[in-house]
């Protein structure tokens, strides 16, 4: 089913005009997911080495420049222990990524959420400030990138993320790039109680602002907050894009 989003874009857009996304008016709790089972990658993808860092420590560098807090959410806590980060295992078992981000939606100390993946080492902390700024009555706030329905995504050059600017207008929400509300934890326990665990569904049953790219592209332009990686290719691309970049 196509998503309705241009009124609420150009809303966003009029009423969001002049603020600064690095000064966020709330408190934010940081909630890494790395509970995946990098199968296409054949080992535990968020301790890869990437540059001079794991993988993972890119996404915290990041997130340490947005949020009050961070938590890491995982079954192995073992693995992670050097990081010195809160951890919680899953309350919900084999649940995918809802389940993760409704674990961290409960140990959260405050009541905006970001929720962002273990293997993403690009998030812009421009974009992460101002999906929090204008998150305010929404249950959640979503990027969405266009994506083709005949032919896989179209890649930028030399980098493998969505590019907008060729669409048939299906539309991808960026699930584990968002601003979540506390007010999400008892829709998405219904979703689980009912066995539905696509968090794009989310949508559908809660009061969600999504961002187009016409939005995000002013803080992120080239959409690497959506870039993660899930094979050897997709690391190489990573260290090449690494090479060319000054870190945040």
């Amino acid at each position: 089913m196509p998503l309705n989003v241009q009124r609420r874009d150009e809303v966003t857009l009029k009423k969001h005009p002049s603020k600064n996304p690095l000064q966020k008016s709330v408190p934010v709790t940081g909630v890494i997911l790395a509970g995946g089972k990098s199968r296409r990658i054949g080992q535990n993808k968020a301790l890869l080495q990437l540059g001079d860092s794991p993988l993972i420590e890119h996404v915290i560098h990041r997130m340490d420049l947005v949020v009050d807090e961070l938590l890491l959410i995982t079954n192995t806590p073992t693995e992670y222990a050097h990081l010195g980060l809160p951890m919680y295992s899953d309350i919900v078992p084999d649940a995918g990524a809802l389940g993760g981000i409704y674990t961290g939606l409960t140990h959260a100390s405050y009541d905006a959420v970001l929720c962002v993946a273990c293997d993403s080492p690009f998030l812009q902390p421009k974009l992460l400030s101002y999906l929090v700024s204008i998150l305010g009555e929404y249950d959640a706030v979503m990027p969405y990138t266009y994506s083709s329905r005949q032919a896989p995504f179209r890649r930028n050059k030399d980098i493998g993320v969505p590019n907008p600017n060729h669409s048939d207008n299906q539309v991808t929400l960026q699930t584990l790039c968002a601003a979540y509300s506390k007010r999400c934890l008892s829709i998405i326990e219904l979703m689980l109680q009912a066995s539905e665990l696509r968090v794009h569904a989310l949508a559908e049953r809660a009061y969600v602002q999504r961002v187009s790219p016409e939005v995000w592209q002013k803080f992120d332009s080239e959409g690497m907050s959506f870039f993660n990686i899930n094979t050897p290719d997709d690391l190489e691309k990573a260290d090449f894009y690494l090479g060319s970049q000054t870190m945040p």
